[in-house]
């Protein structure tokens, strides 16, 4: 199968400073990845460059076959890739169907409507709360609306930064669980998490940073296994069920 994303021994940082080194893979239509390390390892920095928000000093990102050097934000976002950003970013003094929407600003109604009922079909919890304001709602409920709005945009490839972040460990259960009703629509989902554990008990796949390169790949269900994950980035009790879905460094 093509290659939804490819990475081509990309080099991005800030001011200068080199935070992604030489890193490469590919992800093919509805497979899923969770990238874990501890702070600072590159993480946040790697989805913001594939979306455009930190510049490749080197190496090239390719999606659908087209490459996205010269492309803004906004038009990789038309082109199919959904971002949900690490922090959620709402609109609090807005009701959670006007975030929502925000996501669909460039459908017509018609589509704005049926892509906000399936949003509120994965979260069916947002359904009782669709008027209420998000500066009211809990961190998971924000969460959910943060996830809703980047699917909003109807995307092939849905990006999450850090989504379990201040999250107790019930909400990140059930948040994932949700996300689970993606697995199997042919949407890719590129996870990057902190909390290793939850990201690769969903994701298919694994990829291990460290100092901005990749460390350790495989299979998610043979990585919960190794010994230097579970002692680097998971602690005791690091074994887990195998995760959904198979899939290919």
């Amino acid at each position: 199968m093509p290659d939804l994303l490819r990475l081509d021994a990309i080099h991005a940082g800030y001011g200068g400073m080199p935070v992604l080194r030489g890193v490469g893979f590919a992800l093919a239509p509805g497979e899923t990845m969770a990238i874990v390390g501890a702070n600072g390892a590159g993480k946040t920095t790697l989805l913001r460059a594939i979306m455009g928000e930190v510049a490749i000093s080197a190496g090239s990102v390719w999606f659908a076959g087209k490459a996205l050097a010269m492309l803004p934000m906004h038009a990789r976002v038309r082109l199919g890739i959904g971002y949900c950003p690490e922090g959620r970013q709402l609109f609090p003094m807005m009701s959670v169907a006007e975030n929502l929407e925000l996501g669909a600003a460039a459908a017509t109604r018609a589509e704005r409507a049926a892509r906000l009922e399936r949003v509120l079909t994965i979260f069916p919890k947002l359904q009782r709360l669709r008027g209420r304001l998000c500066g009211v709602l809990s961190g998971g409920e924000q969460q959910m609306v943060a996830v809703g709005r980047a699917l909003m945009g109807a995307p092939r490839l849905l990006l999450l930064d850090e989504p379990s972040t201040g999250l107790a460990p019930r909400v990140v259960q059930e948040l994932y669980e949700s996300l689970r009703a993606l697995l199997g629509t042919g949407m890719a989902i590129l996870v990057a998490e902190q909390n290793a554990r939850a990201a690769m008990r969903f994701a298919a796949k694994t990829l291990v940073f460290e100092d901005g390169r990749i460390a350790l790949a495989g299979a998610s269900a043979a990585l919960l296994n190794d010994r230097r994950v579970i002692d680097a980035y998971i602690g005791a009790g690091g074994t887990a069920p195998a995760a959904a879905g198979q899939g290919r460094i």
